[in-house]
């Protein structure tokens, strides 16, 4: 009798899929420096019409002028750590485009040998990425000292330390930034930081000092994409919706 024929034993068959993996980077620079533009811009059209009212003081005022400050530090940290951190992952970027691959080098190790880097002084890393690039250090001109003194005002804002002032005695501060800015228009009393500081004009310095210290920086540092398409998103006005 002839055996039944049976198909052979269908074998084991391992599958492996592999999913795709998306990588997406994110700048938040630009997105920091426009609010800090529209932030002053709001400031100014909110503090004429105060006036007209004689108001003496306005939390959305003062909340205009704060956030135009922090905004403007913001977009630096953006600015300079775009380019220490596109270095250190050897991302090829309009923040690395133009450096010597050498300087890169440089730059990526003392990321990766510190790893606090990120947090030494915002100017600090300005100055030192310039000297790893071998590039001529930033002058020490008003541009300059606007930053250093405009940091000061982000950390007095975010730290909060409240400390007494004398009334018609100016510290190291207030010596500083009168020649820089306008005075807040409304009828505040004293001190005069920052009641008298914190206005329409400090958040238009705000934002000028840090597009011309940044720009300073990105030309010296040899970065070959245009800073106003990296970082001026929009002319203005900044009408709201």
């Amino acid at each position: 009798m002839r055996e039944k024929y049976r198909p052979p034993e269908p074998e084991a068959i391992e599958l492996e899929f592999y999913a795709a993996v998306v990588s997406v980077r994110d700048y938040e620079a630009a997105q920091h420096l426009w609010t800090a533009r529209r932030e002053a811009w709001l400031c100014g059209e909110l503090e004429d019409q105060l006036v007209d009212q004689n108001i003496d003081f306005d939390r959305r005022h003062r909340s205009h002028v704060t956030n135009a400050v922090l905004s403007a530090t913001a977009f630096l940290e953006g600015v300079v750590n775009s380019t220490w951190q596109d270095a250190y992952d050897s991302k090829e970027s309009p923040h690395t485009n133009g450096i010597p691959g050498e300087a890169l080098a440089e730059i990526a190790a003392s990321w990766e040998g510190n790893e606090n880097y990120s947090k030494k002084p915002l100017l600090t890393r300005f100055k030192q990425a310039l000297k790893l690039a071998n590039r001529d250090p930033m002058p020490g001109d008003v541009t300059h000292e606007s930053i250093k003194t405009l940091v000061e005002i982000r950390d007095y804002v975010v730290h909060c330390r409240p400390r007494s002032r004398q009334v018609n005695v100016d510290d190291d501060l207030q010596r500083r930034l009168k020649p820089k800015i306008k005075e807040n228009k409304l009828p505040i009393g004293s001190p005069w930081f920052p009641n008298k500081a914190l206005g329409a004009g400090a958040a238009e310095w705000a934002c000028k000092s840090s597009i011309d210290f940044a720009r300073t920086w990105h030309q010296l540092i040899g970065l070959t994409h245009p800073f106003d398409d990296l970082y001026i998103t929009s002319t203005g006005p900044f009408e709201v919706e």
